[in-house]
């Protein structure tokens, strides 16, 4: 426990009269009372001590009186004395309510005031009050293993000490497994601790093995945020998408639409969450609809569905005798919107003049028809399919129709035509000079032998 010294306000010795935070000396010492009253002056003892008392909730109020002695009464009769009351038993954080008190206490008069007491954390008392110290701890961490190998220092001296990693939230810090024990005597020794998770919430907490010890705690992986959103789940059978935070975190989440580009569309609708559960109704799963997490540290998308998983419907083209048709099957009953459009350079599907979308209802575990013109097949034609029965749902293009000229885009045909042109006279004139050089330098090759055979005739000649 720590003492406590408090510096009493003056006290005058005499006739008096005491405000809240001050005596003062009253000169007008007379008797009035109203009229019809009769009133007899007698006088009263002078003032022979003080009563000091220290309140605290929950604990037992200490009180101390003081007495003046009659030499000490008569020498100090009319001036100002001070009374120091000295040591209060108290605890770190505190709320102290001091009162004072005259002895006699004339007209229930009373001094007070109320006094908070540091706590541990204060730079005073944090490592000299027996209380307040706790220990420092030092970490290692191991992310092949997923290990954090802890050591204590500056812990109290003869003391078991107690460590384990929780899991905290904005009071309390929840056990993560049974903690660990290191005796007093090997307090020099490290403790390793295993986690699953590298969660921003997740830390080591350390305390003395005694009554009602304070803790220190430290969280390795405070600004690791990217675990925060792997808690995503999705129920089939209710189309709800989940995202439960696994520690508490001021964040906005919507469901957006991953469109080929950087960017993810937003499909409106953003949740604000301070670790609260999530929950988007009337999902329809798709590998590019994705949830987008945004907090002051910056912007993450998952994409649950990114895989394949929950795929509900499907959408494919096929074609016979030249006719081309999309099939739609889906394991629920479901609402579809359909739209024939034309694929742009720009990756942009623009929905071809004179065909209108159509909405096609499927039932559960069969598949209907939807027919292409015969012309689908001259211009770089595609399908797109939204389900529209749902709240979140994203389009899909089906560009696999089966042509031999399927995406007849004129500038690309005109550089087939030039192609198909140009290729066969390239290769002509690379037969014919091959030809040319071949038969140039077997002319050659006979015109050295032949003047070789003749100098050597005349030369046998003229012998």
């Amino acid at each position: 426990m720590k003492c406590l010294q408090l510096l009493l306000l003056p006290l005058i010795l005499q006739n008096h009269k005491v405000h809240m935070n001050k005596v003062e000396r009253n000169q007008d010492c007379d008797w009035r009372c109203s009229e019809g009253l009769q009133c007899k002056s007698r006088a009263y003892c002078d003032i022979r001590g003080v009563l000091v008392c220290a309140d605290s909730a929950g604990m037992i109020g200490h009180c101390q009186m003081y007495t003046f002695g009659r030499v000490g009464r008569e020498n100090a009769t009319g001036k100002q004395v001070d009374v120091q009351f000295k040591c209060v038993p108290v605890r770190p954080g505190q709320h102290m309510f001091v009162t004072l008190k005259t002895i006699p206490n004339y007209c229930k008069a009373m001094w007070s005031q109320r006094h908070l007491v540091p706590e541990c954390r204060h730079e005073g008392i944090r490592d000299t009050i027996a209380e307040c110290i706790t220990g420092k701890l030092a970490y290692t961490v191991d992310k092949d293993r997923n290990t954090l190998t802890v050591k204590v220092n500056d812990a109290p001296e003869d003391t078991d000490y107690n460590l384990r990693l929780c899991r905290k939230r904005s009071i309390i810090c929840a056990g993560e497994g049974p903690h660990r024990t290191i005796k007093s005597q090997h307090l020099q020794r490290s403790i390793t601790l295993q986690y699953s998770k590298a969660l921003p919430c997740l830390c080591i907490e350390g305390w003395p093995v005694k009554v009602d010890a304070r803790r220190v705690q430290v969280c390795p992986f405070k600004n690791n945020l990217e675990e925060l959103w792997s808690g995503i789940t999705y129920d089939l059978y209710k189309e709800e998408l989940i995202w439960e935070p696994l520690c508490p975190v001021k964040v906005s989440v919507s469901l957006c639409h991953v469109d080929g580009g950087k960017g993810c569309r937003d499909l409106g609708d953003v949740f604000h969450s301070e670790g609260q559960k999530v929950i988007f109704s009337s999902v329809d799963p798709h590998p590019t609809l994705c949830t987008k997490f945004t907090t002051e540290a910056g912007t993450w998308i998952k994409c649950p569905f990114a895989k394949g998983n929950f795929s509900v419907w499907t959408a494919k083209m096929t074609s016979k005798n030249g006719q081309q048709w999309a099939e739609i099957s889906t394991w629920v009953k479901a609402n579809f919107s359909v739209s024939v459009c034309e694929m742009k350079p720009s990756s942009q599907c623009k929905q071809i003049e004179g065909n209108k979308s159509q909405t096609l209802s499927v039932d559960k575990m069969k598949r209907t028809v939807f027919n292409l013109s015969k012309n689908a097949c001259e211009v770089c034609a595609c399908i797109q399919v939204q389900r529209v029965d749902v709240h979140f749902s994203v389009p899909v293009l089906q560009c696999d129709l089966q042509c031999l000229n399927w995406c007849r885009d004129p500038e690309r045909s005109q550089v087939q035509d030039i192609e198909k042109i140009l290729l066969p006279a390239v290769i002509f004139l690379t037969v014919i000079l091959a030809a040319a050089l071949f038969s140039r330098l077997t002319i050659k090759d006979g015109d050295e032998k032949r003047k070789a055979w003749m100098k050597l005739s005349c030369q046998g000649t003229n012998q």
